[in-house]
């Protein structure tokens, strides 16, 4: 079958050329991507995604070029972008890798000789500064949630106000006391 012609009755939605054109093409292209990827199953996704937006697009479908080239160029380009972000969660689980050993260590820290403690005493000293700032009935609030650790509702229905009104006040607790932290966060 003429190539030119497999294009157009893909275009009028013929399946059975659409699996034609897969039978004649998908084990090379995805040779093809395994060159790239090193990764037998990524190469066949990428392929099978190719295949994908050709026959949601086939109606549209222009080639200008040889299928046979429009094809190897998308799994080129498809294969391209795979590496790209497979660099990239690379790189971001490197950043986490490295994050999560300095929290070990800064833990091992904490454990060996109390470093930890000495922090949380100066939190805790800031925090218990920072409070008479707060309008008395955040500052109310503030102190009900966290130091009687009563949930937002029971404040609510305690001062008979909405939890809308303790998340209002809590907030404004927070944002004061994160701005006082900030060297610590």
């Amino acid at each position: 079958m003429d190539k030119k012609e497999l294009i157009e009755r893909l275009r009028r939605n013929d399946q059975s050329a659409f699996k034609e054109l897969f039978r004649l093409y998908f084990f090379d292209l995805r040779e093809y991507a395994g060159f790239y990827t090193a990764d037998t199953q990524a190469a066949e996704d990428l392929v099978q995604d190719v295949f994908f937006r050709i026959w949601e697009r086939r109606g549209e479908l222009t080639i200008h070029t040889s299928i046979k080239s429009y094809l190897v160029r998308a799994v080129h380009n498809s294969s391209i972008q795979y590496l790209r972000h497979r660099s990239v969660v690379h790189q971001h689980n490197k950043m986490i890798k490295d994050r999560l050993e300095e929290s070990m260590i800064i833990n091992k820290l904490c454990f060996e000789e109390g470093i930890c403690k000495l922090f949380e005493n100066e939190i805790k000293e800031i925090v218990d500064s920072s409070l008479p700032r707060l309008p008395e009935r955040t500052r109310n609030i503030y102190l009900m949630s966290r130091k009687k650790n009563m949930k937002n509702e029971e404040i609510a229905k305690e001062l008979n106000v909405t939890v809308k009104t303790i998340e209002y006040h809590m907030t404004k607790a927070l944002s004061l006391l994160r701005e006082e932290l900030r060297e610590y966060l």
